[in-house]
This record gives structure tokens, sequence and C-alpha cells, in this order.
């Protein structure tokens, strides 16, 4: 949880409780928890550092786990920390959706089982550096020979005469059902595909219940493996809940705005959409709310709702409120719906496989080092697309699966290298590249600003701050754009940072008394009360009426 990349879902949800710690008791509230970790504040200055083991007891969601100290900032009321899970994955479905456990064992590429149990129905899933292989059951209806039973495949009396062939022979029930002639191969392959399948989709309707992961080498003498999307499976999970109520509630606000997803990896991943999940992504347009959408698609009511809350399991598409703002290329809706393989991909990924390494972030994408943000954007959706993890399960060599993951962290590396102006910066110096100021960067450093003063105005401090690093990036010598770069840091309590943007801000435009302001104010935030003094002398020289500076004194003076 507390990693660069989080694998799991995370859930806001305070709850008070007690941690013990050296033997004595403290308050403390849970902030969020994942089947990663939880973050928490501690009231107090308990004796707790970095690496730290502590136990977890909470009773609402119900959690009790080992978990390491990850990190730890102060806190108006004590310490905020937060907690690495170091012990199994396991919880209450309840409390952990299904398709969130599912993804995040796969982003997690772990091996092992997972065991979901209710009163006395127990059924594991193997998986295998992520991916589903197999699933097991203790339930009659579950059983190959009873499914194949229902399906008309075999009779009654097939069934019972290859069980006791199977006993007495001590072979498989799918081999006997093969020497007997009672099923082909062919047929045999299918049906144990679907009896998996079943058995993992009939997950997706339990209310209740407990799962746990227990990770470990998968049994050798199970030589059925099968190659399941995770999309897939979950998709068509959702879609077994009958339940509408259930549905509704599991759903955001219907006046929440649907978007697609801005991960590529969510995107693309392998997942055959029936014709409802076709329809609602062709009225997805990153405007309409859930119920506009929902109008649009003219589907049955419980149908439409059941396939965007499938969506959004399988996180193709997010929600977000009207405010928000979210940009993807013009084409996504397209390539998802296309989701065709190109037939030459195998040799395409062995080639790019050879060589990734020795080519640059530029080479990489296929773009020019002048490349503005939007044609990284693009460059780097089709690539994604081209080279998703997923493909692996439309081609038969199982090392390809290890060879996309690798390519396809390399080009997120490049995207988040080349989309982020202070990263992109460090990068082309170490090339040896000098950004040219043009017309088209210049416009690009306006839109920027202005997008971030939008966000700012709209209390996203984080939003704004990465625009405004772009904007920087673009025409670093603008003092407006170091300005207001040093105010999103300042709504962030990042203050060492926010002087030296306003700093710099300063040094392009040295007689600005609201900049000298800031930044004395921030000074007095550091303890800098020396510094902060001058400042406002000199605000105050230029503008003897400055509110700001006016109050900066004021305070010193007070002090």
């Amino acid at each position: 949880m507390f990693v660069e990349r989080r694998y799991f879902e995370r859930y806001t949800k305070e709850t008070v409780f007690y941690l013990k710690i050296d033997n004595k008791s403290f308050e403390a509230k849970m902030i969020d928890y994942s089947l990663g970790g939880i973050g928490i504040i501690v009231k107090g200055m308990p004796r707790v550092g970095k690496g730290d083991v502590i136990d977890i007891a909470i009773k609402s969601p119900d959690i009790s786990i080992s978990g390491q100290v990850a990190w730890i900032s102060s806190h108006n009321s004590g310490l905020r920390i937060g907690i690495e899970n170091i012990g199994q994955i396991g919880g209450y479905i309840k409390d952990f959706r299904f398709s969130d456990t599912l993804i995040g064992l796969q982003r997690s590429q772990k091996t092992g089982l997972l065991r979901v149990e209710l009163d006395k129905i127990i059924k594991t899933i193997h998986i295998r550096k992520g991916d589903m292989v197999f699933s097991a059951s203790n339930q009659d209806e579950d059983r190959l020979g009873n499914m194949l039973v229902r399906k008309g495949k075999i009779t009654p009396q097939q069934y019972a005469y290859s069980v006791a062939r199977m006993k007495k022979k001590n072979q498989r029930l799918g081999k006997v059902l093969v020497s007997l002639g009672y099923l082909m191969p062919q047929e045999l392959w299918k049906v144990v595909i679907q009896q998996v399948e079943e058995i993992i989709l009939s997950l997706f309707t339990l209310k209740d219940g407990w799962f746990v992961f227990k990770e470990m080498p998968l049994p050798t003498a199970e030589v059925i493996t099968l190659k399941l999307s995770t999309g897939n499976l979950i998709y068509y999970g959702i879609k077994k809940i009958n339940n509408i109520e259930h549905i509704i509630n599991e759903l955001p606000s219907l006046d929440n705005i649907l978007y697609f997803s801005s991960d590529p990896l969510h995107l693309f991943q392998d997942i055959k959409l029936d014709a409802s999940g076709k329809k609602i992504i062709s009225c997805t347009d990153n405007k309409s709310s859930i119920q506009e959408v929902v109008s649009a698609s003219q589907l049955d009511n419980s149908e439409a709702l059941k396939t965007i809350h499938a969506l959004l399991s399988v996180k193709i598409a997010v929600t977000k409120s009207k405010d928000s703002f979210s940009e993807i290329p013009k084409d996504t809706r397209e390539e998802i719906l296309k989701g065709k393989v190109d037939p030459e991909i195998k040799y395409m990924v062995e080639d790019l496989y050879q060589r990734y390494k020795k080519l640059s972030y530029y080479e990489l994408l296929g773009i020019q080092d002048s490349a503005s943000n939007p044609d990284i954007k693009n460059a780097y959706y089709k690539a994604a697309k081209k080279f998703h993890p997923d493909i692996h399960f439309s081609l038969e060599d199982i090392s390809i699966k290890k060879k996309l993951n690798q390519i396809f962290s390399y080009i997120h590396e490049a995207y988040t290298t080349l989309s982020r102006p202070y990263k992109r910066e460090k990068y082309d110096n170490s090339l040896g590249i000098k950004p040219v100021l043009t017309p088209s960067r210049l416009d690009e450093a306006r839109a920027r600003f202005e997008e971030g003063r939008i966000q700012l105005r709209q209390y996203n401090y984080r939003g704004a701050e990465l625009l405004f690093r772009q904007a920087i990036y673009f025409s670093e010598s603008i003092a407006e754009y170091n300005y207001y770069y040093g105010l999103s840091l300042v709504k962030q309590k990042k203050f060492r940072a926010a002087s030296h943007a306003i700093a710099k801000a300063l040094k392009h435009n040295p007689f600005n008394a609201d900049y000298m302001a800031e930044l004395g104010i921030i000074y007095l935030e550091l303890g800098l009360q020396k510094r902060a003094k001058g400042l406002f002398g000199k605000a105050l020289e230029i503008d003897p009426e400055h509110i700001l500076a006016s109050k900066g004194v004021a305070k010193i003076l007070k002090n």
C-alpha cells in the first residue's frame, strides 16, 4: 500500500481504536485501509520508528494484521503513520470488494491459493503470477460430472459408470470420459474451462463470507493450467449479480460524470465486451453523468446500471465530480471497442524485447524530442495498447507475458518521465537536449498555466502543482508561473519547496511586492524571521499599504 505503485484499492473509513506500543495504550484513528495496509493517526507521541512492527486489531471493518511502519509524519493531534501489511492477505467480502482483490493480486503478480469460505461453502482459485489458472469447489453442483449432466453432455448413467471406472483405474474423470468415448478431447477442454470459470463467477454473487490468500508455489500435481483473463471474469462476474438494489448501493451518485480511465493498463484489458458493454462505451463521452449515459444507451435501466457497475469494477470507467478534469486521446473509445490483437504481435514483442533498453524514451514512443504533452500522451496510449500485458492471453508462448510486462513497464516509465516537466528536463539534460522556445511551446506553457489556476481555485492543489510545473518546463523565465507554482506548494504546506519557487519568481521580477510579501510569510513558517522581516520591509517600501506585508510585520512584532 505504501510503495510507489499501490496494487490494492484503498477504502476511506474513519474508525477509532486503541493501539499498544511499548506496553502503552494510545488512542488512534484509522483514516483508510486496503489489503496492503492502513493509514492511521495516533494521539500523543508514541516511540515508534520506520520499520517497527505493530499489531493492529480493529473491529469495524474487521482488520487484524501484523504491520510494518512504512512512513511517519507529524499531525495536529499526534502522528500520521502508514502501516504496510506484512502478514497474509485476507478479510471479509463485505469490507473488500472481490473485484478489487483479484485486480490487486493480478497487478502484484502473486502466486498462490485464494480461498473463499461462507458457512460450509469452500472455493479456491489457483493464481500464478497474478493470473487465475484454475479453481476448485467443495459443492456438488460445481463438480465436473454434475455440470456435464446438467448441460446434457452425458447421461446420469454414463456419469455413474465413469465415476466407478475412475475409482477403479485411479484416473481423472476427464481422462475416463474421453477413453470411454463419451466426450472428445476438445469438448472436455471447453467444459473444463466453463467449469473453472463458473466457480469463479459464482463468487461475485456472495454478499458475505471471508477470504484469505496464501502465497505459495502451486501444487505440481495439478496438470490443468488455464489462461483466464481477470478483467473478463470480473466483468461477467459482476453481471451475474441480479440484485439491482445491491448494484445501486455499490454505484456512486448517478449525477457523477462517467469518464474513461486515464490508465491504459485498465483501458486495454482483455475483455470481450457484450452488446450492453459496447453500448455503454459508445455513449460515454467524459461529459455525461451516469444517469445521462443510461438514458442515451436506451438499454433496460437495470441492465445499463449493471453494465456500468461492471465497467467501473474493472476500472475501464471511473467517476468524478462535475468540476473534475480528465483528458484522454480522442480515439480511445474506438480502440476499446476494436479490441483486436495484431497478428504480428508475437514477432513485434520479440523484436522490441531485444532492443528496448537501448532506446531512448523518445525512440520507444516514436516521437521527436520536441513533442508536446498531447503528442506524448497519444504515443503512450498507442504503445500501451499494442504491448498491453493482457495480450499474452491470445498467444501460446508462456514466455511472452514476462516480456510484455517488462516492455510495458518501460513504456510507462517513459511516459511518467516525459509527461512531468521537472523529470523531462532532467532526462533531456542527460541526453544533451536543450529545450527550444517556439511559439507552440509558449502557447503550451500558457495553456498549462491557465488550467493550473482553474485547479487551484477548485482546491485541487496537487493537480495545480503539476500543471504549473509543466508551464515552467515550457517557459521557465515567466515570473508568474513560478509564483503560482509556489502558491500551490504553500497550500500543501510544502514551505521549503515553495520558498525556492517564489524566490525564482522574484529573480525574474525583483520589484514585485506581492512576491516579496508571500515569500516573507513562507519564511515565517520556516522560522526564518530575520529574512521575513527584510522582505516585508522591501515590500512596504514599494507599496506602503501592502496588506499581506503589513500583517507579516504585525505578526513579527506580536511574537
